[in-house]
């Protein structure tokens, strides 16, 4: 750790953000390492390009839950055929943090297909439409505490009501 950046406790975790001189600027949620400049791609683009290229049909309509650094957002937007993404993000503070000190990362929060709602993940999918989306990625934190719920079969039962026929859902 060369220098603590960032230090605060959300409504639902702790969140820090500092330099490493081999990683670069390093997300910490609760103590657990999220994310690290030198090495984020490798994580955000398996968990974005894999389900979206299984579609048998380019994908238009994603959602993300969780995933408030916003490298799984600034992934699946290279794919030309979204015309909308949503992201339900329980934290209002990540997605700040991500703006600030990742910004190669947190680009795809200004493009205009983006629906970010702060908001609990569950609900959402509860209440989304059935056969809404093309694909759904979970990227949520480790599964304890809050995130454990997002790992369960109630919230798999109701992401696949949330998916069209033939829809793809990756989780962590």
């Amino acid at each position: 750790v060369e220098e603590v950046l960032f230090h605060d406790k959300s409504e639902f975790q702790d969140v820090m953000v500092f330099s490493s001189q081999a990683y670069g600027n390093v997300l910490v949620l609760d103590g657990v390492i999220q994310c690290t400049e030198r090495d984020e791609f490798a994580y955000q683009e398996m968990i974005t390009h894999l389900p979206l290229c299984a579609l048998s049909e380019p994908p238009k309509t994603v959602l993300v839950v969780g995933g408030g650094d916003g490298g799984v957002l600034r992934e699946i937007l290279r794919h030309k055929s979204v015309t909308r993404v949503d992201m339900a993000e329980i934290d209002a503070m990540v997605p700040e943090v991500s703006k600030k000190f990742f910004p190669q990362m947190a680009i795809g929060f200004e493009d205009e297909r983006v629906n970010l709602k702060i908001c609990d993940g569950i609900k959402f999918v509860e209440d989304a439409a059935e056969g809404t989306y093309d694909a759904i990625i979970v990227d949520s934190s480790d599964p304890v505490g809050p995130a454990e719920v997002l790992f369960q079969k109630p919230f798999f039962e109701k992401m696949e009501k949330a998916l069209r026929p033939g829809g793809v859902i990756c989780t962590q």
